[in-house]
């Protein structure tokens, strides 16, 4: 750029929890709609609180967004993560609403996640997701693609793969062919799927 420019990155689980700060350091209140949204986005990126990314901070402002928006935490996280996951959708645009491409290594995967308060919902339309899987990766030239259905209720993610089987597999331990796996308190891609594969590959 002909001009330095300005970043800020902080450690925090949520983007929003800077854009609020940001508010703060400007003596602006967001309005009750404005702060309502606000606190969506806080609740979506923490997983409500439950993500290895979250911090205090971003349960203090999301509390705070909460007063101001007159809206219970709960009621609101049950919201969010209750429409992400709709029998009207089709199974393709759930699997690309949040997906991600990766290059470790030599090695090319995508890693696609959905949270929802009822994995079940999900698990049983597997055969659909497998085969969206199938023609991302064979569209896009991928050793791999990994859905991640998180379960908010049970605080752990299925994990649906497609591609390079058996070092997903020992990746994760995963016994015998289980597609999907449940893995207990797996909530984050960045921090607990692609390290591990990192690792495996690096």
């Amino acid at each position: 750029t002909r001009q330095p420019i300005s970043v800020r990155n902080e450690p925090v689980g949520s983007t929003n929890t800077i854009i609020t700060s940001m508010y703060q350091e400007h003596g602006v209140t967001p309005s009750p709609h404005m702060a309502g949204l606000m606190a969506s986005a806080i609740l979506s990126d923490t997983v409500m609180f439950k993500s290895p990314t979250c911090t205090q901070r971003d349960i203090d402002i999301a509390n705070r967004m909460a007063r101001i928006a007159n809206v219970p935490l709960d009621e609101l996280g049950r919201t969010v993560f209750s429409a992400a996951c709709g029998e009207d959708k089709r199974a393709e645009s759930i699997l690309t609403a949040d997906y991600k491409e990766f290059h470790i290594a030599g090695h090319n995967l995508a890693v696609s996640q959905v949270t929802c308060m009822d994995a079940e919902q999900l698990t049983e339309r597997k055969e659909e997701f497998l085969a969206c899987m199938q023609t991302i990766r064979h569209d896009y030239g991928l050793d791999a693609v990994l859905l991640m259905i998180t379960d908010v209720l049970k605080e752990g993610s299925y994990l649906l793969y497609v591609g390079d089987e058996d070092t997903i597999r020992q990746a994760f331990n995963i016994p015998g062919e289980k597609n999907p796996v449940f893995l207990p308190k797996v909530m984050s891609r960045k921090k607990q799927i692609i390290p591990v594969l990192s690792a495996l590959w690096g």
